[in-house]
């Protein structure tokens, strides 16, 4: 029992019972919900499978932690909600306030990596990162019990009773926090989508996404480890369901891109994954380099040099070699000798090169899960089922995701606070 204070809806010094509640998942939005539900005054208990919790958190930047975005791109988020109900969760917890809470609260301190515009922990350590949120959420009073595993779920007018392997547990309410279906070996098997839909929640089908590609040219396999930075174009076309008529999205990203031994990877391939991943057939092209096709045209117009010097000036050699072999170039050709049949073709490949590719990596390479829980079906500002009352769903396995860098875990925090904030409330 706790003292109220004084309120429009109840005099002062009027007793009131803590609320129990159980968080199903210790990833980052479960670990952000149940502190802060424990903050507000509840008696948490946090169940997770695994034995030490946050295992994405572990691996993300590359054991680094990409904590946040330097500056975060609402507009650069995935769903297939109403996207004024995104922007408002993401509002709920401002970047500022995250960083904050991260740097002041967990004695984080953040560091900005100019060329990425990431902010990682300047101890360049993942494991700082999720310790910390377990150590605060212990600090608060949450119960975590690790190695436990729900094995069933039911909700009444009374509450919710949970069964784990471990044992039953009765909560007044429930957060559910267990993610998607991606990288399955951090735990991850969609549990929390299989209540929700269980429950009668509108779901939108999910989707591996910010996941590598496979190619389709054998040919390159021997570009395995060539990287630089680059401009993709994914041109989708879509029926628009009247009279056979077909509408058409092209979606541009920008940054790192690296031909694996499979196919390719890197930001500018991660982001637009998905579009794969859905049954769009996109074509994809890529533009090698930041000049334009006035500016290579001008190079391959000068007095005698080397095709493959000029190109080398400016992309990596073993793709200029590759781009020249595929269009049927001597890598001894002059600019003076270079005819115009080549020249032309050479600035396609170099601007608007068609990137071959035959699927993707799916959720085991899978950064995030597309789809899930329809952001309609929680209130906005409480995460609060509207179906099953006391019942609050955040994180991954709601219907959104962003961009790599540290915006997928922006979106974690806001959602895994507002729901414990409102979840713990007496």
């Amino acid at each position: 029992m706790y003292v109220c204070a004084f309120c429009a809806f109840c005099g002062p010094g009027v007793l009131m019972s803590a609320p129990s509640v159980g968080v199903v998942g210790a990833g980052a939005a479960g670990l952000m919900a149940a502190a802060f539900a424990a903050s507000s005054g509840a008696c948490v208990t946090l169940l997770e499978r695994t034995k030490d919790g946050g295992r994405k958190i572990l691996i993300s930047g590359g054991g680094r932690c990409n904590v946040l975005p330097s500056v975060l791109a609402p507009e650069r988020f995935v769903t297939d909600s109403p996207t004024h109900l995104l922007r408002g969760m993401l509002r709920a917890w401002p970047l500022h306030e995250q960083r904050a809470f991260f740097e002041d609260d967990l004695q984080i301190p953040l560091a900005l990596e100019e060329e990425s515009g990431k902010l990682f922990p300047r101890s360049n350590k993942a494991k700082d990162v999720r310790d910390a949120l377990i150590g605060f959420a212990r600090s608060k009073g949450v119960e975590i019990q690790f190695d436990t595993t729900l094995t069933d779920f039911n909700a009444s007018t009374t509450g919710f009773a949970l069964t784990t392997s471990k044992g039953d547990l009765q909560v007044d309410r429930v957060i559910v926090a267990t993610g998607g279906l991606s990288v399955p070996a951090t735990g991850s098997d969609g549990t929390g989508l299989d209540i929700a839909r269980r429950l009668g929640h509108r779901m939108i089908d999910t989707y591996p996404a910010l996941t590598p590609l496979f190619g389709k040219d054998e040919s390159h396999t021997s570009l395995s480890g060539v990287s630089l930075d680059v401009r993709l174009r994914a041109l989708v076309r879509r029926s628009l369901g009247e009279g056979g008529k077909v509408g058409s999205k092209t979606i541009e990203t920008f940054g790192g891109f690296l031909f694996t031994h499979r196919g390719y990877s890197g930001p500018s391939v991660l982001d637009i994954s998905h579009l794969t991943a859905r049954g769009e057939r996109p074509t994809i092209r890529a533009t090698w380099s930041v000049r334009t096709a006035a500016e290579w045209t001008k190079d391959f117009e000068a007095p005698s040099a080397t095709v493959l010097t000029i190109l080398a000036r400016y992309i990596p050699a073993r793709l200029a070699e590759h781009l020249m072999i595929e269009i049927g170039i001597p890598d001894d050709r002059r600019t003076s000798s270079l005819k115009r049949s080549e020249r032309l073709a050479l600035i396609d490949a170099l601007t608007g090169y068609p990137l071959p590719w035959s699927g993707n990596e799916g959720y085991k390479k899978a950064e995030v899960t597309g789809g899930g829980v329809a952001l309609d079906e929680v209130d906005p500002k409480t995460l609060e089922s509207k179906r099953v009352p006391g019942l609050y769903l955040c994180g991954e396995m709601l219907d959104a995701f962003g961009p790599i860098g540290g915006h997928n875990f922006a979106w974690a925090w806001a959602t895994g606070r507002a729901a414990g904030l409102a979840a713990g409330r007496a």
